[in-house]
């Protein structure tokens, strides 16, 4: 699964994750506590509520409620840290992530206190613009932002998805390690997660996953799409699949989509198509230097 642990104390923790995962994530922590463990979980799933406010003054529209002054600023409360903050009267967990890859914050609060604290955001910035999963599925997968349950599922490993960053086979035993260091031992994975741009001319279509992606000398289907969607900000059609064998890995590597029937041409692009917001300002800030 994909899950956020926030440590409110020392041995207090709000964890957080797809609400369609709900049933699975707590069937997984329940399964795997052991018996001398002194743990106790709660499903505080129907009481809460969560509200993502994202764009580059998101941190000014937030302060504008706060009860009492907290500084905001990028430079203070950085990402993946977390604040309490009072919003309107509504107690809040703050935290600094954005799935979209864009400024912003994620305000968690008392389920019966969201549709107040919603309303307060519009009223101090009447230029606020709501926006949902469409969007949202838009700017991550031109981000090259894998999303549970899609692009990563329990029928891939972690190695393929790309998660590299995150495997440290030489901190100790966890669940998997044994798996993941055999294919690794064994030369790595045979198929990989990878960014597609669509090449779709005037034709309004995009993937959505499960499309057959293939070779286009042979035809023989060398792996499948997981995502697709227009790219917003890219305005360009993107897409993420896997991929089989690694010479077909490479940035400007030529395949085709299956789509509606069709066939379309797809580019691999080494690099997402649009740098996160962080990125993308350093990119801007060392080029007018």
């Amino acid at each position: 699964s994909e899950l956020t642990f926030v440590r409110l104390a020392e041995e207090d923790f709000y964890v957080t994750g797809y609400s369609n995962f709900q049933l699975h994530d707590l069937r997984w922590m329940k399964e795997h506590k052991r018996a001398d463990e002194q743990v106790q979980i709660e499903d505080v799933t129907s009481k809460r509520a969560v509200l993502f406010i994202n764009g580059p003054n998101a941190e000014e529209t937030v302060a504008k409620l706060l009860d009492e002054p907290v500084d905001l600023a990028r430079t203070e409360f950085k990402a993946f840290q977390w604040r309490k903050l009072s919003l309107a009267g509504a107690e809040t967990i703050a935290v600094r992530m954005s799935f979209i890859g864009e400024y912003g914050l994620e305000l968690h609060v008392e389920r019966d206190q969201v549709a107040k604290l919603y309303e307060k955001l519009h009223e101090v910035d009447p230029k606020l613009g709501d926006w949902g999963g469409s969007c949202m599925n838009s700017f991550r997968i031109e981000k090259g932002v894998p999303l549970f349950g899609k692009d990563i599922t329990k029928d891939h490993d972690a190695w393929e998805a790309g998660l590299n960053r995150f495997i440290k086979l030489d901190k100790g035993d966890f669940i998997g390690r044994e798996a993941l260091a055999k294919i690794k031992d064994a030369g790595g994975p045979t198929r990989k997660l990878v960014m597609l741009e669509v090449m779709l001319g005037d034709e309004q279509v995009d993937c959505t996953g499960n499309e057959p992606i293939r070779c286009p000398e042979s035809g023989k289907v060398v792996g499948f799409t997981t995502s697709g969607v227009w790219g917003c900000m890219a305005g360009r059609s993107v897409a993420l699949g896997y991929v089989y064998s690694s010479e077909r890995w490479a940035d400007g590597t030529r395949l085709q989509v299956d789509i509606l029937g069709k066939k379309y041409d797809i580019i691999v692009r080494e690099q997402a198509l649009m740098d996160p917001a962080a990125v993308r300002d350093r990119k801007a800030k060392a080029a007018g230097a």
